[in-house]
């Protein structure tokens, strides 16, 4: 109940910020808080003794004829990814400027609604409602607030996303089309419709996998239908950009591991190693491409889709040998994956913020107009490293957490292929070194004048995402510990 709660608390949130005028910011900053305060209350009350399966259920009945019930629950994935949901949604408004509008904190708001939605959502249609209505303020963030040819990108960030959405939907009708030969009754819930997927006829199964899988993908993204990711990440503001890469790219992660997991058993051995293949492939191409950017900014887009690339090695991986001797290798290999959505959203939180203020001080992003910007700005410039060491996956911090364990468990299952995870992750250092060390230290460029450093505001908002990814680096098992239950109950076998 406490989770439905939550939900409708959003929703209210969402709605008033359109109307709050020239006060959208303020009341935007401390909705947006009050949600997080309020999803990590829930965390501590119904995760600290959490063994597996969905807390906080509870379900409304709309028409039990059709069966269409609005249901919610909370499981150990989702509680880790309602937390940050609320940490990306709440800084993306921080560092959101004034002149943008109230419009603007309304759509940042609609879209922390739809996030929460969609993930404790355990009924398809509403989980496709909640799913789709994140697509439309994004696409207005971009089509209106957006920057170089903002109209044509932001309609190739609706139709790329929303043809993937239209696969999902198709999927879940095929499901309840079979819901009453299998289930005794017509039903739109996840989890037994997911029962029946290994149920259905080959023609029909190798749809609702695709469709899945489609939908899944191209939010991550994934090679090769990410096209839309560099002109999206970069012609969006750069509020619009933590959301795309801490929270967009999440719900593919999501999918993969709390939706289509559920029906493991019914994936054929040939498409999971097919994932592997495509995982391996996006985060060396796009490691390779990132290599070869000269603005930031779109540098950090094929970074983020690289590092998207170790959960979808994760995802099929995890699945090939999910039972016996390396089980438990398996379970923390599945786990890892989990934790690099929740790793790789926090640290592009980090990277783009950081970044914006660059942009806004030194009114520009690209590599090599700017140089040695730390003698103007050292705390500006350090964050910004900080951010790249995490990114690159440095021990110490939550994303080497994600990757090392990633690493560890893929090896079981794909040998000596291995070495092409460590060549990306080879490139992805190297990147991010060349770029820190050109674009923040050695001489400065005077060109760029007097650089304003961060302000105490600004500071806070850093230092706090610093912390965040600092403290699970240390100490995972804050949420490590309950992805490994959420893994082991979708598993059926004791961890």
């Amino acid at each position: 109940m406490l989770a439905f709660d939550i939900l409708i608390i959003s929703i209210v949130f969402g709605i008033a910020t359109f109307f709050t005028g020239r006060y959208a910011k303020e009341v935007a900053s401390i909705l947006s808080g009050v949600l997080l305060i309020l999803i990590a209350a829930f965390s501590i009350l119904r995760f600290s003794s959490y063994t597996g399966g969905f807390v906080s259920s509870y379900s409304i009945t709309i028409s039990s004829s059709i069966g269409l019930y609005f249901s919610v629950g909370v499981s150990g994935l989702t509680d880790a990814l309602l937390i940050l949901t609320g940490i990306v949604m709440l800084v993306s408004i921080l560092i959101t400027g004034r002149e943008y509008g109230s419009a603007f904190f309304g759509l940042e708001m609609l879209v922390e609604v739809g996030l929460i939605g969609l993930l404790i959502s355990r009924d398809f249609l509403f989980f496709y409602i909640f799913w789709e209505l994140v697509l439309v303020p994004v696409y207005f963030m971009i089509g209106r607030y957006g920057r170089d040819n903002k109209d044509s990108i932001s309609l190739k960030f609706f139709v790329y996303t929303h043809i993937g959405s239209v696969f999902i939907l198709l999927s879940i009708f095929t499901l309840y089309s079979y819901s009453f030969t299998y289930l005794g009754s017509y039903t739109f819930e996840i989890g037994p419709l997911m029962s029946i997927v290994h149920l259905l006829p080959p023609f029909e199964l190798g749809f609702v996998l695709f469709g899945f899988l489609f939908g899944f993908l191209v939010k991550m993204p994934s090679f090769p239908i990410h096209s839309w990711l560099p002109d999206s990440y970069y012609s969006a503001p750069y509020p619009a950009t933590v959301i795309l890469a801490g929270a967009i790219s999440m719900m593919g992660g999501y999918g993969l591991f709390g939706i289509l997991m559920e029906a493991y058993t019914a994936i054929p051995l040939w498409v999971l190693y097919f994932l592997i293949a495509l995982g391996i492939i996006s985060i060396i191409y796009f490691a390779l491409t990132a290599m070869f950017q000269r603005n930031i900014k779109k540098m950090m887009a094929f970074a983020s889709a690289s590092a998207m690339g170790f959960v979808t090695l994760s995802f099929a991986a995890s699945i090939i040998e999910s039972t016996g001797s390396e089980y438990s290798v398996k379970l923390i290999e599945a786990s890892g994956g989990m934790f690099q959505i929740v790793a790789h959203g926090l640290i592009m939180a980090l990277v783009f913020s950081a970044l914006y203020y660059i942009s806004r001080n030194a009114r520009t992003d690209s590599v090599y107009g700017l140089g040695g910007i730390y003698r103007e700005a050292p705390m500006l410039a350090s964050f910004s490293l900080i951010g790249f060491l995490a990114s690159l996956g440095l021990p110490g911090f939550a994303g080497f957490i994600g990757e090392f364990s990633i690493v560890v468990g893929v090896f079981q299952a794909i040998s000596w292929y291995i070495f092409f995870v460590i060549f990306g992750m080879i490139i992805t250092a190297s990147y991010h070194i060349w770029t820190a060390q050109r674009s923040l230290y050695g001489p400065y460029n005077e060109n760029l004048g007097f650089i304003r450093d961060v302000r105490a505001g600004e500071f806070l908002i850093l230092i706090f995402l610093v912390l965040v990814i600092f403290l699970l680096g240390i100490y995972p098992n804050l949420i490590f510990h309950n992805l490994v239950n959420y893994t082991s109950n979708v598993f059926k076998v004791v961890s």
